[in-house]
């Protein structure tokens, strides 16, 4: 989506930080930015799981904004 001048957010788990990487790599984009969740997501209380989205707004935001 990047590529057709569409502002995307990548949301990774904490184990699949190295993939988020490598695939970033993959398509030419080395240094692009994602945020991170913890994990596991499928196990997690839906409470807990509104607070860890609450902590990573503001990165999602700003990759939105390419700051």
């Amino acid at each position: 989506m990047e590529k057709h001048g569409v502002p995307t957010a990548v949301i990774s788990t904490e184990p699949f930080i190295a993939s988020s990487k490598a695939m970033a790599v993959a398509h030419g984009i080395p240094d692009y930015p994602f945020a991170v969740l913890p994990h596991p997501l499928a196990a997690t209380e839906m409470e807990m799981l509104y607070e860890w989205a609450d902590k990573i707004l503001e990165d999602i935001e700003a990759i939105l904004l390419g700051e």
